[in-house]
């Protein structure tokens, strides 16, 4: 019985050994969620499919292109859309070491104001490198 336990506990040891090893090595994906909300002038949602293009600037107004990306036939249901930046052919190569303004464009329509890019809570703690 000792005998099956140790071996039992030797191959957990293996697996998490191993799980932690690709973990390592694992690169963080270059990718954002983006989700947001469409209507019309009268506030009311959309329904249909759109041509959105999604820059990144160093600027809330002017400054310089940085990023940019379309996503073509996005559905928009009741007003929601989702997309993941990065994914359409463009990766999102920036060092994320300085402020960032997302402006939207839908169809010929530039959305604004731009919106700050900001870190969730997660990414802050794991720019830490110490779990809390």
């Amino acid at each position: 019985m000792r005998k099956i336990i140790i071996l039992i506990f030797m191959a957990l040891l293996l697996l998490t050994t191993d799980y932690g090893l690709q973990t390592a090595n694992a690169a963080i994906p270059r990718l954002l969620n983006y989700q947001g909300k469409l209507t019309d002038t009268s506030g009311v949602p959309l329904n249909k499919s759109e041509t959105i293009t999604f820059r990144i600037y160093d600027a809330l107004s002017g400054g310089n292109m940085l990023w940019e990306e379309v996503h073509n036939g996005v559905v928009i249901d009741k007003g929601i859309f989702s997309v993941i930046l990065g994914s359409a052919g463009n990766p999102l190569n920036l060092a994320f070491d300085i402020p960032y303004y997302l402006e939207i464009k839908v169809g010929t329509e530039v959305m604004s104001p731009r919106q700050q890019i900001a870190a969730s809570a997660y990414a802050i703690t794991a720019d830490n490198g110490v779990p809390r």
